[in-house]
């Protein structure tokens, strides 16, 4: 038995409430490496052929999945349909069920977990970065197909590496040398939300960077109660909303309305009968309204930043694409936004 997984075993018994996320920063490890350490006990070594794995996830039916970041957590169950998969990433195109968004080229290791936590017997395949970060844990259900499941596994389980290394996460610092005046431009001459992401490559900026420098009708700094604000309209208001919550390779979006809403000591939580949200409303460091161009006009979204740059999450009103915007989430946020404002 290695000495990562005895310390893991003895970390576990004295802390029932934590995760292995937290157990592996106790240890001064990534995931990922805590992962590795478990195989022969209750870890298998999982393929790297993503784009294989992705076209064949269907065949299990229901899942649940997770995506994180160091402060929200997205859950949600569904299938893997409609999967569409280019060269370094992809989609799993389901509006109002499983919606992902897939940046494959930034995931490097995987593993099949069989383990035992308070809620019994769990199994999930479990893929992370170049870094250890976790970028999305599948789980089965008591829904899912166990014969197809069980095939999956076996087909893709792999030989095991002896040597199992992550790269350390790396500061890029700021450009401070931008032309804002040109941000601007570019900004109010998008036709796409998309082609935002190109806008901030091009000028080589963050998005608090973009959203600093342009006036306030496109981006707006609002006072950090605007999310419970926000949720709490949309769940009395009965709204369909867009929750974008993001690791460094997988952005997994809710699309719905609000059933429960339950904030309990620093988090804000959802539960719905298939999403559920955790989000650390004390980590949230900035909140920006957005209004991006579009041929159908303006498209508005909330962004919460923690104090690291982390985007912690997205939100946006429901809209399917070449309809208007919503009228009651824009009345939402112009409720927000105006009374809120940062000075």
């Amino acid at each position: 038995m290695n000495a990562y997984y005895q310390r893991y075993l003895t970390l576990k018994s004295e802390h029932t409430g934590k995760f292995a996320r937290d157990f592996a920063g106790m240890i001064g490890i990534s995931e990922a490496e805590l992962c590795h350490a478990r195989i022969g006990a209750d870890a298998k070594p999982f393929t790297t052929d993503f784009p294989a794995l992705l076209k064949e996830l269907h065949k299990v039916g229901e899942t649940m999945n997770i995506v994180r970041n160091e402060y929200a957590v997205h859950e949600h169950v569904g299938q893997y349909d409609n999967v569409k998969l280019g060269n370094h990433g992809g989609l799993v195109l389901n509006p109002r069920a499983l919606d992902q968004r897939l940046f494959v080229g930034k995931w490097v290791s995987a593993f099949y977990i069989k383990e035992m936590t308070r809620r019994g017997e769990k199994e999930s395949i479990q893929i992370f970065d170049g870094y250890g970060d976790a970028v999305l844990k599948i789980y089965k259900t008591d829904n899912t197909n166990r014969q197809e499941w069980d095939a999956l596994i076996e087909k893709f389980t792999v030989e095991a590496q002896d040597e199992f290394t992550v790269s350390q996460l790396e500061h890029v610092s700021e450009n401070a040398f931008f032309d804002a005046k040109k941000i601007e431009e570019e900004w109010r001459a998008m036709t796409d939300v998309h082609q935002f992401f190109t806008l901030l490559n091009r000028h080589n900026v963050t998005r608090q960077q973009a959203f600093s420098s342009v006036s306030d009708n496109l981006a707006c700094q609002v006072d950090n109660s605007a999310l419970s604000q926000i949720l709490e309209m949309a769940l009395n208001d009965g709204n369909e909303i867009m929750v974008f919550i993001g690791s460094r390779g997988c952005v997994q979006i809710f699309t719905g309305v609000i059933e429960k809403l339950t904030p309990k000591d620093n988090w804000l939580n959802i539960f719905n009968s298939k999403f559920t949200m955790h989000l650390m409303e004390d980590q949230i460091a900035e909140t920006w309204v957005t209004r991006k161009p579009t041929k159908e006009g303006y498209v508005t979204s909330l962004e919460l930043f923690a104090k690291d740059g982390t985007q912690i999450a997205q939100l946006y009103g429901q809209r399917t694409e070449g309809n208007l915007e919503q009228e009651t989430w824009r009345n939402q946020i112009n409720a927000i936004s105006m009374k809120e404002k940062v000075a």
